[in-house]
């Protein structure tokens, strides 16, 4: 499926902590509560099914199987206070003007893609 098809558009201004800007977008999709819910519980599933088939593991399993549990609980809250998930994106790198793809990822402002070119930490901003 195109990101197009799926997300809103927004425009967004990049900078790498001077007073250099450029311009791009990003593909977005917002979750309603429900939505929401239903990631948070996935994540949750996910963590907590490998915490139980961390039991198997001989001695480690006193380690891995609470940091698991409490991963599960920890990413769950975490997906849940999300506002979305950025689908997509590009914008140039203002130190060096390489192309930077925004990667998919969690929506929290501000985002932060690192440029492959300059190797700069590149802070993505709503406009």
């Amino acid at each position: 499926m195109d990101a197009t098809a799926q997300g809103e558009k927004v425009l967004i201004q990049a900078n790498v902590g001077d007073e250099r800007r450029t311009d791009g977008f990003v593909y977005i999709k917002h979750f309603s509560p429900p939505e929401r819910m239903s990631q948070a519980l996935k994540k949750l599933a996910l963590f907590w099914g490998i915490a139980l088939v961390s039991v198997l593991i001989p001695v480690f399993h006193f380690v891995t199987v609470p940091l698991f549990f409490f991963l599960g609980l920890f990413f769950a809250r975490r997906t849940y206070k999300s506002e979305g998930r950025v689908l997509s994106g590009e914008t140039r790198c203002p130190h060096c003007q390489t192309e930077v793809k925004v990667k998919p990822a969690e929506l929290q402002w501000p985002i932060t893609e690192i440029c492959q070119n300059c190797a700069r930490v590149v802070r993505i901003e709503r406009i």
